[in-house]
C-alpha cells in the first residue's frame, strides 16, 4: 500500500520481530488457557548462528532475529557472498525457487560533521560521536537480507552435529563455575520458589528431586544463572514482581536461558517453568508497549552469554589443569613405588 506520495512506507523490521514474539506468547496463552500443553521453543537453532561465508557468529539482536527464523540450518549467508562462494569453488550456487529473505540489523553511529559534511576527529584521531541529551551515543540501523544456507542449491547440507552431554551434567557445570569465579552462591532446598537474590548474589533452588524431570531442573536453574549475571552486566534488578522493570529482566534472562542451551547443546523449553503463564502475560505487555525491547534483550542476553561462556571455558581449563597435575603427581608415585620395589628385590 503507497502512502500520499506513491511511495511504499518502509518496512519495520523491529516491528515485525516484536510481532513474531508476540504471536508465539499469544499461542502458548491461548493453548494454557484451553488446558493444552505448549512446548514450542521461542528459539529453533540447533547450533550458534554464523555466517558461512566468513565464519563469524551473529551477535546482538541479530542472534534473536536469526534464531528465531525456524531453520535447522544456521549458517546464513549473504547473496553476494554466495556468488562469490560459487566462484572461487566452481560450483554453481542458486537460491531455491520461492526463498525469502531475512533481515538483519548493522548498528550504524552518528558522528559529529563539520559544515563541508567531514567527520569530525578529536586531537587522537577518533571520530567525534554525537551524543543526546543524556549523553549516550546516538546510533541508527540499517537492515540488509541474507539467506539461510538450506534456501540455497548446490551448498553443502548441514550436518546436525551429535553431542552426548546430560542436560544436568552441563548445567550444573555452568553453576559450578559462576560459584569458583563470580562469588555466586547456588542453595538448594525445599523452598519451591526458584529466585535470585541481587543484594547477596544468592539463587535459591528447590532440590533436584522437586522437579518432574532434570530438562526441567536444567531449564530452571540455566534462567536463574541467567539473572545472576545482572550486577556485573550493570542492568537494573530493582523492580518488583508486576513491574514493567521486572518484566524486562525476566526477559532477558529466559532469553539468556534459551541462547545458552543452544550454546551448551542441552534441551530448552521456556513452558518448563511452572509460572509460564505469568511471564508471558507480563512480556506480551512489554512487548507491546516498546518495539525495540525484543532487540535491548536479545542484545543483553548475548552479553550474559558471553559472561558466562567466559568462565565456563576458563573454568573448564582449570579442571583440566588440575587432572593434568594430579595425572602426573599420581604417575611420578607410581615412579617411586617402581624404584622401590626394584631396590628391595635387588637387596
Amino acid at each position: 500500500m503507497a502512502n500520499n506520495n506513491g511511495k511504499k512506507p518502509e518496512r519495520d523490521y523491529q516491528q515485525e520481530l516484536t510481532d513474531k514474539f508476540i504471536a508465539r506468547i499469544e499461542e502458548a496463552l491461548a493453548s494454557e488457557e484451553k488446558g493444552l500443553k505448549w512446548d514450542k521453543p521461542f528459539v529453533f537453532s540447533p547450533e550458534w548462528p554464523r555466517n558461512s561465508f566468513t565464519g563469524e557468529r551473529y551477535r546482538g539482536s541479530n542472534v534473536a532475529i536469526l534464531m528465531t527464523e525456524e531453520f535447522a540450518d544456521p549458517r546464513w549467508i549473504t547473496f553476494n557472498q554466495m556468488q562469490t562462494l560459487s566462484k572461487q569453488t566452481k560450483t554453481p550456487l542458486k537460491l531455491t525457487k520461492g526463498s525469502k529473505a531475512s533481515y538483519i540489523q548493522k548498528v550504524i553511529p552518528a558522528y559529529e560533521k563539520d559544515e563541508e559534511g567531514n567527520i569530525k576527529k578529536d586531537a587522537n584521531g577518533v571520530a567525534i560521536p554525537v551524543r543526546d541529551e543524556n549523553g549516550k551515543e546516538k546510533i541508527s540501523f540499517r537492515y540488509y537480507p541474507i539467506f539461510n544456507c538450506s534456501q540455497i542449491e548446490g551448498i553443502e547440507p548441514y550436518v546436525t552435529p551429535t553431542r552426548q552431554i546430560a542436560p544436568i551434567e552441563e548445567v550444573e557445570l555452568l553453576s559450578e563455575a559462576l560459584q569458583d569465579r563470580t562469588g555466586l552462591t547456588v542453595e538448594h532446598t525445599d523452598q519451591m520458589m526458584p529466585y535470585y537474590a541481587p543484594g547477596k548474589h544468592l539463587v535459591n533452588m528447590p532440590h533436584r528431586h522437586h522437579f518432574k524431570s532434570s530438562e526441567m531442573y536444567a531449564a530452571v536453574l540455566g534462567h536463574e544463572l541467567g539473572h545472576s549475571t545482572g550486577p556485573a552486566l550493570g542492568r537494573k534488578m530493582d523492580g518488583g514482581f508486576g513491574s514493567e522493570s521486572y518484566a524486562k529482566e525476566e526477559l532477558v534472562a529466559e532469553l539468556t536461558s534459551s541462547f545458552m542451551a543452544v550454546e551448551l547443546g542441552v534441551q530448552h523449553n521456556p513452558a518448563m517453568h511452572e509460572n509460564i503463564a505469568a511471564y508471558l502475560k507480563s512480556w506480551l505487555q512489554v512487548l507491546k508497549n516498546d518495539k525495540t525491547f525484543i532487540s535491548k534483550a536479545a542484545t543483553q542476553a548475548g552479553k550474559a552469554v558471553d559472561y558466562q561462556m567466559e568462565h565456563l571455558n576458563a573454568y573448564k581449563e582449570e579442571l583440566k589443569l588440575k587432572q593434568e597435575r594430579s595425572e602426573k603427581v599420581q604417575l611420578e608415585l607410581s615412579r617411586t613405588e617402581q624404584k622401590k620395589k626394584s631396590s628391595a628385590i635387588r637387596a
